[in-house]
């Protein structure tokens, strides 16, 4: 394969996975790492990508959130072991919220048990109406287009009157101070739910540690059980309680 045409499945790559070290272009092409660093110098040297410490980033990395139809676009083998995971923490006859997002809207179409589910997702609505054994509870409001949730002051006051036995939350961005989302209205509501929950589980990547995002969910301490794809370093386990276990799922499996 000539490199010009690595480079061009190289971006594509990246653009699917918003990451990739000098240990993926290897695996995935089977090239050398001497190859694999020539490749990310040529686009680095381009302006194509940005170079981190052992591997790229796309240009636009971290500095905006694309809405849900972009994100389940680039939906990946990764999101989906993490939402797999997900669906192993359901209990028959239990109550749960369901936040909006890609990775939980998967969690959705690996459900059908008996369970009583309250989400504010379309999404998820629609694909838990092929689950006939599970009760689906939609809160009311107006449908965000870009996001595809509803919103409205009714919908809290609706939270407000439930104790879920979990909430399975997700972020877009993650940091010493808490869990964040773009939208506003979406993180009243999933905040709202996890003050309600006996139990939160957060679903993220990697990548949800640069945090871009500016509405607060709630602290790092209200997560019971975190599922992510990458084993988290030092840095990052610090922000969650030490009673916060963490799940890896993947490539790069471990826990505590």
């Amino acid at each position: 394969m000539s490199q010009e045409k690595r480079i061009a499945l190289i971006k594509q790559l990246l653009e699917e996975r918003q990451e990739l070290s000098t240990r993926d272009i290897m695996h995935e092409f089977g090239v050398s790492q001497d190859t694999a660093r020539r490749d990310i110098v040529l686009l680095t040297k381009r302006g194509e990508v940005r170079r981190t410490h052992g591997g790229i980033l796309p240009l636009d990395f971290g500095r905006s959130v694309p809405n849900f139809q972009s994100r389940l676009s680039r939906f990946t083998k990764q999101k989906t072991q993490i939402a797999v995971a997900a669906a192993e923490y359901f209990k028959p006859h239990h109550v749960y919220f369901i936040d909006s997002s890609t990775i939980l809207l998967k969690t959705c179409q690996n459900l059908n048990m008996p369970v009583t589910i309250m989400t504010h997702s379309l999404d998820n609505c629609v694909a838990l109406a092929e689950r006939s054994k599970v009760t689906v509870k939609v809160l009311s409001g107006t449908l965000n287009h870009d996001n595809r949730f509803f919103y409205s002051h009714d919908a809290i006051e609706e939270l407000n009157n439930i104790a879920f036995d979990t909430a399975f939350i997700a972020a877009s961005g993650i940091d010493q101070h808490g869990l964040y989302l773009l939208d506003e209205e979406d993180a009243q509501i999933v905040g709202m739910a996890v003050r309600r929950a006996r139990k939160v589980i957060l679903v993220a990547e990697h990548q949800k540690f640069t945090n871009q995002s500016y509405f607060r969910i709630c602290s790092p301490a209200k997560v019971s059980l975190f599922i992510t794809d990458r084993r988290l370093t030092a840095e990052q386990r610090a922000i969650f309680p030490r009673e916060t276990e963490i799940r890896v799922v993947g490539d790069e499996q471990g826990g505590e």
